[in-house]
């Protein structure tokens, strides 16, 4: 398979780099208004028009946020322009990459898995060596410099000192990478007219393997249900009841499925002590896992109902004591844009899945959408380019 480096790969591969999180320049407001501009150019060059989507898009994002402006006690403009400025990026790229953005996805996700293989053998091998190899460069540069004692990235691939025998890819964390690569296994599926036995789902389903991500197998078992019903009907009755078995011995007898489910869920009552009692904690920030995240936004969204908080952060519940971050996107996604907003987002990614069902020919594409469910409820991820693009993917199509 020959590497051909078009416009179009070339705009896929900054989509993606800019949601990647994993060094000062991915998350660097530079790097994505750069982008930003170069999408522009393209768009201009390659005379393309403005859909109305955008346009009524748009017009609600306004009209929403100067509703938000008059009626919260704080507005963060910055970041809601900000915000704006990446559902721009992301209409503008998904526009002029069209079509080829699958198999450029499917692309980047196969030879990423074959970098993150070739680092993370090393990495299994020699910890020590690796890290400092994979950070020499942040190492050597003070602009560069990103929590260098715990994290080594190179663009290629992240070391990642809490997940030392996990593979981050070119990700900041392996739950990440495994998120990027469920969605490449997915369009290689749809493009590939289910056929699994074939190099690149075999290299990317070994790179899911190695990142030990609890949402990444849960995701798969998603996927693999999908793969089945899609398959003929007498082959899926024999091999689905195997495949249930297998798959229920797997998730209750390894630590990173049942076990960390479990204790996840034990964690319910855990985001009182972290709101409300003063400790002494080491770092001056906190995760609150994904079931406090998920109490604590629906707590938020009782109070904004409608159109929830927008992006100003200091609205919402947070402790007086120490910096409480959240990670659970689904339930930020209805604390930040509320009910309607949801009910909107979601209804943009079925649309999208619905057109790419009818020209691709697959069915049970409502399975997708709750295979992204599954990836959102994990991580913020819906305020990332690569993820927000999503949105417009819809577009790419002819209407049907």
């Amino acid at each position: 398979m020959k590497f051909r480096v078009s416009e179009s790969l070339v705009l896929t591969i900054l989509l993606v780099y800019n949601s990647t999180q994993s060094s000062v320049i991915a998350f660097s407001p530079i790097t994505l208004i750069l982008s930003l501009l170069f999408a522009l150019y393209l768009f201009i060059k390659n005379k393309k028009n403005i859909d109305k989507l955008f346009v009524n898009f748009s017009l609600l994002f306004f009209l929403v946020n100067i509703f938000l402006f008059f009626s919260l006690l704080k507005f963060d403009i910055f970041l809601s322009g900000y915000m704006y400025l990446k559902f721009l990026y992301a209409y503008l790229s998904i526009k002029n990459i069209g079509l080829d953005f699958f198999k450029n996805i499917v692309k980047i996700g196969y030879y990423g898995a074959i970098i993150s293989l070739t680092f993370f053998s090393f990495q299994i091998i020699n910890y020590d060596f690796t890290f400092k190899f994979v950070g020499f460069l942040q190492n050597s540069f003070d602009f560069l410099t990103f929590r260098n004692e715990s994290f080594a990235n190179n663009i290629l691939f992240t070391v990642n000192s809490s997940a030392e025998f996990r593979n981050s890819g070119f990700m900041w964390e392996p739950k990440g990478f495994a998120n990027f690569l469920i969605i490449s296994i997915f369009f290689q599926l749809v493009i590939g007219s289910f056929k699994v036995f074939n190099k690149k789902m075999l290299i990317m389903l070994i790179a899911l393997i190695t990142t030990f991500s609890t949402t990444g197998f849960i995701a798969l078992f998603s996927l693999l249900i999908f793969y089945f019903l899609n398959k003929n009907l007498k082959t899926s009755l024999i091999f689905f009841p195997i495949f249930i078995l297998f798959s229920s011995i797997i998730f209750f007898n390894t630590d990173f499925l049942y076990d960390k489910i479990v204790y996840e869920l034990s964690l319910t009552k855990e985001y009182e002590n972290l709101l409300y009692e003063k400790k002494d904690y080491k770092d001056d920030v906190y995760s609150l896992g994904r079931t406090g995240s998920f109490i604590v936004d629906i707590n938020d969204l009782k109070n904004r109902p409608f159109f929830g908080y927008g992006f100003t952060r200091e609205n919402r519940t947070q402790s007086d004591f120490v910096k409480l971050i959240r990670v659970n996107g689904l339930s930020d996604l209805l604390a930040v844009y509320g009910i309607v907003g949801f009910i909107l987002y979601f209804y943009m990614h079925h649309i999208f899945l619905k057109k790419m069902q009818n020209q691709l020919n697959f069915k049970f594409a409502p399975i997708i959408l709750i295979t992204l469910i599954i990836i959102y409820t994990a991580s913020t991820l819906t305020s990332h380019p690569l993820w927000i693009s999503f949105l417009f993917l819809s577009l790419v199509y002819k209407k049907i």
